[in-house]
């Protein structure tokens, strides 16, 4: 990844349907990539239960100006964020209280848009196919002081975490 560059696994609500993205913080904006994901049933304690499994596919150092300009990406350069907003509360994608990162922006049209994206941790923070809320909570104070360093000054950045 180039220097400065932080990827961050998010799950973002467009439509009826939940799509899993890499938050790829760069030097000059947000680039939002989307990953794929599956859903697949396995037993458990009281009979079949569906997980859904995450394919992490970050781009690399050598394509992440490719991802900047693909057409399937969204982009939010710096100059266009209104406002962040990062706090727990509860999510209508996972119907669990989760970490939400509100955006606020001017898309291309400087018309005001919203997004909501709910931080899912790496697989190497999840045992099992739990997240305990300790490690919940350390991965949001990271993502909380990555956020905190890439942002540039201009922009209104609120965490209530």
């Amino acid at each position: 990844m180039e220097k400065g560059a932080e990827a961050i696994d998010v799950l973002v609500r467009s439509g009826m349907k939940n799509q899993d993205f890499c938050l790829l913080l760069t030097r000059h904006g947000i680039v939002l990539v989307p990953e794929k994901g599956r859903n697949e049933i396995h037993p458990g304690a009281f009979g079949y239960a569906s997980v859904h499994i995450r394919e992490h596919d970050h781009p690399s150092a050598d394509n992440i100006d490719m991802a900047a300009h693909s057409e399937q990406n969204l982009v939010i350069p710096y100059d266009r964020l209104k406002r962040i907003h990062f706090h727990r509360g509860f999510s209508s994608c996972t119907m669990r209280r989760e970490y939400i990162i509100l955006f606020s922006y001017l898309d291309a049209s400087q018309k005001e848009r919203k997004l909501s994206a709910v931080l899912t941790p790496p697989p190497d923070r999840v045992s099992g196919n739990r997240l305990d809320r300790i490690a919940a909570s350390k991965y949001a104070m990271e993502v909380k002081g990555i956020l905190t360093e890439a942002l540039p000054e201009r922009c209104v950045f609120v965490a209530d975490v």
